[in-house]
């Protein structure tokens, strides 16, 4: 595997008076990685219900299930469509109104290992943080915002949530599943043991994970001293995790199911990063 990549940091003090300081930070980051070689030219890794593709010419960690295109409102729709799945017995089952409408990337009309494709890619387009210092004679005030763009993230716990299979708790998303002719929605109809394999892994399940996280915000006072024994003393008190700016439907876009490659982008419902508040002195002798 190659990754190919940079990282690009600056600091400038914007103001430089008796009075006033104000500083401006900001880093951004950029990789690439691919697969150049393997024994058998591609395999396959399922963590939390994910097929995770690994093959020669893609990059690392990417998802390959099935892609979508809503859900059959009608019954004539599904008819026209004229799409199946073979049954364990070799038999040919209509999708009927209420069932997702997956893409047939073959064209032989039956929904089948075939048809899966890549349909997501956890590596962001690029990654940073920024930050903002002002002083005001003894008060210092400190933001930093971190963020990340262009990253797909698997979201497990709303496709187990949302899969409409089993008797089991589901999400209040769920009054929105398809009950009647004529009804536009994007969630399917719920069917115990989900014969139709509308919850299976598919870019349903696929988000865009992109965020701006106000991650934290500071503020110390310096209490002036004029002692030959204690240079200063500082009170300072800080916020984390305060908001996360996102269109990712889960608790918490920036979260890690582990430190292996493969475990990059699937997010298995953790518990968020929770706000923390901290409060201190800090005593320079």
């Amino acid at each position: 595997m190659t990754n190919k990549g940079y990282e690009i940091f600056t600091q400038v003090r914007i103001l430089n008076e008796r009075d006033w300081k104000l500083n401006l930070g900001a880093s951004i980051g950029h990789y690439k990685n691919k697969i150049t070689s393997l024994p058998n030219g591609t395999f396959d890794t399922y963590v939390c219900g994910a097929q995770i593709r690994t093959e020669e010419g893609l990059p690392a960690g990417v998802f390959y299930g099935y892609k979508t295109n809503g859900v059959f409102a009608t019954k004539e729709a599904a008819q026209t469509a004229a799409l199946y799945i073979q049954n364990n017995a070799g038999l040919l089952i209509p999708f009927e109104a209420g069932d997702m409408c997956f893409e047939d990337k073959d064209g032989n009309y039956v929904i089948d290992e075939k048809d899966k494709q890549i349909i997501g890619d956890p590596n962001p387009d690029f990654y940073g943080n920024f930050n903002i210092d002002v002083t005001w004679k003894h008060f210092t005030l400190g933001t930093l915002f971190t963020y990340s763009f262009g990253n797909d993230v698997y979201n497990a716990l709303r496709a187990n949530m949302e899969a409409g299979k089993n008797i089991y708790n589901q999400s209040s998303a769920m009054q929105n599943r398809w009950v009647a002719n004529g009804q536009v929605t994007d969630i399917p109809r719920a069917t115990y043991g989900d014969p139709m394999g509308n919850a299976r892994f598919s870019d349903r399940w696929i988000e865009d994970g992109s965020y701006l996280k106000f991650k934290s915000i500071s503020l110390s006072y310096e209490i002036p001293l004029q002692l030959t024994f204690l240079q200063s003393i500082s009170v300072w008190g800080s916020v984390s995790n305060i908001y996360t700016f996102t269109k990712y439907l889960g608790s918490d876009p920036e979260f890690a199911y582990g430190n292996q490659v493969l475990y990059q982008g699937v997010d298995a419902g953790l518990v968020p990063q929770t706000r923390t508040y901290n409060f201190g002195i800090k005593i320079n002798l």
